[in-house]
């Protein structure tokens, strides 16, 4: 049936008070920079009893670990599936595959759920979904402690010991529920290499007061994927005897990246970029995203540069295809020097003071480290503060850290630079300090071999 949630006058009233008499207590000044947090779980990490039967044995398998074409073919079975695209798809994608391909350890088919633990805990990142509607119920949840070390809202480590008060990643079957310290809850058994422990240090599924409906920090518990008691028995109604449960770390989108095809004759084929990797897919449609930008709005860096040739010896006799496959070359490799390839890098630039826009310290972003200044010297610069301000700092929402978006404004400068100093390299002037000739951080060098292992500059 699809999900559904009903709630009297008084329970929403009483939520609202103990909402707001958390939130008036726990204000409080942490690694967030002032932000609300509610309290922790006062308790200490327990264990579970021994299991009953038999338990199964951890499974080595990685959702999703298929072929293209097998892929796309399971997941046309699943078309339905969040139609709103609330989930990060990357992780939605391979727990449906695995769920297809592993239908038989599951008992409950009716829902499959989704922890994402690459959000903040000040975002709904735990996505419950219906399998015969396709509609999905997101709320917020806890992560462990351990995993959280200055309760700045972001998970960063994960463990399956003991004692750890950490979150563990990985596939879980949700078993029976029972009535312990925390009232209902809901026993979670680790299918995964990465959480089979989860039995024995009474990982489960419980509500929790220090976890509230609200955009704030949640509190930590002691590894327990902890819920709001106003979700809990409704969450346990659904998931118990024998859902999947997919604990994961997603820093992507929650839309698959619509490219324009590349070109529009379809009778060119791009030579594969640094930055693809069969465990990375998305990147390729960055890779197209790219050839798009160069063909068509940046298409004046096809001319080249005076020093273009120390990175393709043969770009001067290049098609125009074969320049944006080049260039796009040079652009992956730039990413992995400012920020190996992670669209949601940051890092303070200590030496810049104040961003005028942001009214904060200036951080270069995203996959070519920029920076939200650059909207007032760049209006092709598409990052929009008044968005992100309200966001988590590492967010996949931010404007700033979406790859397209972060690529689209970087291609931009280098054009801009080149027809104005013509050249790639410069000594004073470059806005990458990897291509700066007098930078400490230059990595020259490196760029230039990775452009010219192109089949196409040798």
């Amino acid at each position: 049936m699809p999900i559904s949630k009903k709630k009297t006058l008084f329970s929403r009233f009483s939520t609202a008070l103990l909402t707001t008499s958390l939130l008036t207590m726990v204000a409080c000044s942490n690694g967030g920079g002032g932000e609300v947090a509610l309290p922790d779980d006062p308790t200490s990490e327990g264990a579970a009893e021994a299991p009953s039967g038999t338990v199964e044995k951890p499974i080595t398998e990685t959702p999703g670990s298929v072929t293209d074409s097998q892929r796309e073919a399971i997941l046309k079975n699943y078309d339905h599936v969040d139609p709103s695209h609330i989930v990060p798809y990357k992780s939605l994608e391979d727990a449906l595959i695995y769920f297809h391909q592993n239908k038989s350890r599951f008992s409950n088919q009716n829902y499959l759920s989704i922890i994402n633990f690459g959000q903040s805990s000040k975002e709904k990142r735990f996505y419950i979904i219906d399998m015969k509607t396709g509609s999905v119920w997101a709320m917020h949840v806890a992560h462990g402690k351990g995993s959280d070390s200055n309760h700045d809202g972001m998970a960063e480590k994960f463990s399956n010991v003991s004692g750890s008060n950490a979150s563990s990643l990985g596939v879980y079957k949700a078993a029976e529920s029972y009535n312990g310290s925390n009232g209902l809850s809901l026993r979670l058994d680790g299918l995964s290499s990465t959480n089979s422990n989860a039995r024995s240090r009474a990982i489960v599924i419980h509500g929790a007061n220090y976890v509230q409906e609200s955009n704030v920090i949640q509190g930590r518990s002691w590894g327990c994927p902890a819920v709001a008691m106003e979700n809990r028995d409704a969450v346990i109604k659904y998931l118990k005897g024998g859902s999947m449960v997919y604990a994961v770390v997603d820093t992507g989108g929650t839309e698959a990246p619509s490219v324009p095809s590349v070109p529009s004759d379809g009778t060119y084929t791009m030579h594969a970029l640094s930055w693809e990797t069969s465990s990375n897919p998305e990147r390729k449609q960055w890779s197209q995203y790219l050839m798009k930008l160069l063909l068509n709005d940046w298409s004046s860096l096809l001319n080249g540069a005076s020093d273009m040739k120390d990175f393709c010896p043969r770009y001067a006799s290049l098609s125009n295809h074969d320049r944006a496959n080049v260039w796009a070359q040079l652009f992956s490799a730039m990413t992995k020097f400012e920020s190996n390839y992670n669209p949601l890098s940051r890092m303070h630039e200590t030496t810049m003071g104040t961003d005028p826009i942001t009214k904060k310290p200036v951080y270069s972003e995203g996959l070519l480290q920029l920076s939200y200044q650059d909207i007032t010297g760049w209006n092709f610069c598409k990052f929009d503060w008044n968005k992100d301000k309200n966001l988590s700092a590492t967010s996949p929402k931010k404007t700033i850290l979406d790859p397209y978006i972060n690529l689209h404004c970087g291609v931009g400068i280098m054009a801009k630079q080149v027809a104005r100093k013509g050249v790639i390299k410069l000594g004073t002037g470059a806005y990458w300090a990897v291509i700066k000739t007098n930078s400490k951080y230059q990595k020259i060098s490196q760029i230039t071999s990775m452009v010219r292992a192109l089949p196409l500059c040798k």
